[in-house]
């Protein structure tokens, strides 16, 4: 990593930090620039277009047995809410984080998740075909 970069990463860090969050974690998982988990959220950064991984957000949750319960979707961002039996309800925010890319926001329950919500993220990047 260059120097730049790690500065950079320094910076965000520290001023993510700086306004309370709970856990950041930086990194290429699940095929994204970056992956944070702050007050019960995961959000991740996909190398995909919108419709691409708002498809690939469906057939995660179904390959991991959870029932969509609604679905609203337009051109620059959507939402998803499902249901797995006796667990809480996920509720899924995607968005346009620029060309080519998403933001995807995972919260499980009120308070979050955050292992349930890696596993739907790695789904995802799995579907995508991203590491």
């Amino acid at each position: 990593m260059n120097a730049m970069k790690a500065t950079a990463l320094v910076l965000l860090a520290m001023s993510l930090m700086l306004q309370g969050c709970v856990w950041l974690a930086l990194g290429a998982a699940a095929g994204a620039g970056t992956v944070a988990y702050v007050k019960g959220e995961l959000q991740t950064t996909y190398a995909a277009h919108l419709d691409r991984t708002w498809k690939a957000t469906q057939d995660a949750l179904q390959d991991l047995d959870f029932r969509i319960l609604s679905t609203q979707k337009d051109e620059t961002g959507g939402e998803i809410e499902a249901k797995k039996v006796g667990e809480e309800k996920v509720k899924m925010s995607l968005s346009v984080a620029g060309p080519g890319t998403t933001m995807a926001k995972i919260r499980v329950g009120i308070l979050g998740d955050e292992s349930l919500s890696r596993t739907i993220s790695d789904k995802i990047a799995s579907k995508l075909g991203v590491k």
